[in-house]
């Protein structure tokens, strides 16, 4: 057993590595740690200990804290205790919050130890039991992979799970072979956690009906990863074709509504679970299809604050809306401006992404905010009212004063993700270029915002 752990530890390492070891305490933890310890010298490796102690159990965790410090510490390696506090938000569970949490501390860990790789000890028992939560919360095919082994953190962290093939049993009989103590945690047995119910009452009656029922599932999460994969390249090839640019600042992403009425429903599923938030199952994929026989203007909300939106023409994904309206701001040009969740980059050269305009030669910036009472100005197809274009495009009320509307000299040049005018499209006498490029900052990444 030993020399399986060990060999396990050792291929997930490479010379030069720093990596940074999650110990909470329990066996599982401590057998990783113990492991990576004898083997991370051998390959020139560098490993650290972090501990995050949720202070949801009062005494016994500032126990397991001192436990896990006082281990480390006899090893002689460099640990860091992290205190977080777990407070529920957006309708999420105090698990999920946690694990949020203690991602964000491990993340940090990393980064004061300079470390490249974060290790953590999830095992064959937690790929089944995810698997069936998952099953059970209806989060379909991304879910039922399980935990996968690897998988990026940031640009400079990986995490990486070389316990993931050892069952507990496993992992137990490796600690009591090499004299390794560990801490037992009191709520794994409270049936107040969903996980815990599925350790506990269900798959000792899955197990009754079929002794080997745990094999069986880990061989279906490895078929569903390999097929995963396939159906991931043909999601990602429908994805690309119906997105199109959406008005939104703070749902940046939209999917075309005629392109995906057609899709094959199964297809359907996927596209838009691509762009829904982490913790969203089948009732949110369903929520959001319903969109499409929505009227204009209709959104229903999403895990962890996020929303999706019926537009004219397409369903955008994002965030809440801020509320009230742009703070007008003046940019200068050149520079760089944070108006409301938008970055906002003006430059006398052309920038990657950006949107050419011929503005007044004299001016050294511009204004943007909401839209004012009687704008006016000239899009595609001759003047009007900004109002009536909005009514003429189906935008509801409350989504028309989330329009960066861009000014100079007092006339309207650009309503970003609506309409140009047209006045300001081509070059002209006293006219200079000025390349305009905007940023949210909302999201869960930051993304361009279409020209229009």
């Amino acid at each position: 057993m030993t020399d399986m752990i060990l060999r396990l530890c050792r291929q997930s390492l490479e010379p030069g590595d720093r990596i940074v070891a999650a110990v909470s305490g329990g066996a599982d933890s401590m057998c990783l740690a113990h492991a990576m310890h004898r083997v991370a010298a051998a390959c020139g490796a560098k490993l650290f200990v972090a501990h995050v102690n949720h202070q949801l159990r009062g005494e016994e965790a500032e126990s397991d804290a001192r436990f896990v410090c006082a281990w480390a510490r006899k090893q002689g390696l460099p640990r860091l205790i992290s205190r977080v506090n777990v407070c529920r938000e957006g309708g999420q569970s105090e698990e999920n919050i946690a694990r949020q949490q203690r991602y964000q501390a491990l993340i940090k860990a990393c980064e004061h130890f300079r470390a490249n790789i974060l290790v953590t000890a999830h095992h064959a028992d937690d790929q089944v039991e995810t698997f069936l939560l998952n099953l059970l919360r209806g989060s379909g095919g991304r879910g039922l992979q399980g935990i996968p082994p690897a998988r990026p953190l940031t640009d400079e962290i990986s995490l990486i799970r070389p316990l993931l093939t050892v069952t507990r049993a496993e992992i137990e009989a490796y600690c009591l072979e090499n004299q390794v103590r560990w801490r037992t945690d009191a709520t794994n047995d409270s049936l107040s956690y969903q996980r815990n119910r599925i350790r506990l009452q269900l798959l000792p009656q899955l197990r009754a009906l079929n002794p080997g029922i745990d094999g069986i599932l880990l061989n279906t999460i490895e078929i569903l990863r390999g097929d995963q994969v396939l159906l991931d390249g043909i999601t990602r090839e429908a994805l690309e074709k119906l997105t199109i640019p959406s008005p939104l600042p703070f749902a940046p992403q939209a999917l075309s509504i005629q392109g995906l009425g057609q899709l094959d429903p199964a297809l359907q599923n996927r596209v838009i679970l691509e762009l829904l938030p982490e913790y969203a199952g089948v009732k949110h994929i369903n929520a959001v299809l319903a969109l499409l026989e929505g009227q204009t203007g209709a959104s229903v909300d999403l895990p962890g604050g996020g929303r999706a939106y019926r537009l004219h023409d397409s369903i955008a994904i994002g965030e809440s809306p801020p509320g009230g309206k742009i703070p007008e701001t003046q940019v200068p040009i050149p520079g760089t401006k944070a108006v409301g969740n938008l970055v906002i980059t003006a430059a006398a050269d052309e920038l990657p992404g950006s949107h050419q305009f011929w503005l007044p030669g004299e001016r050294r910036d511009f204004l943007v905010g909401s839209r004012r009472p009687g704008d006016y100005f000239y899009p595609p197809g001759g003047g009007k009212k900004l109002k009536d274009y909005m009514i003429d495009r189906k935008i509801p009320r409350w989504l028309r004063d989330q329009y960066p509307v861009f000014r100079s000299a007092g006339e309207i040049f650009w309503v970003a993700g609506l309409a140009r005018d047209q006045r300001f499209s081509q070059p002209g006498s006293g006219k200079k270029p000025v390349y305009i490029k905007l940023i949210t900052t909302g999201g869960k990444s930051n993304e361009q915002i279409s020209g229009r």
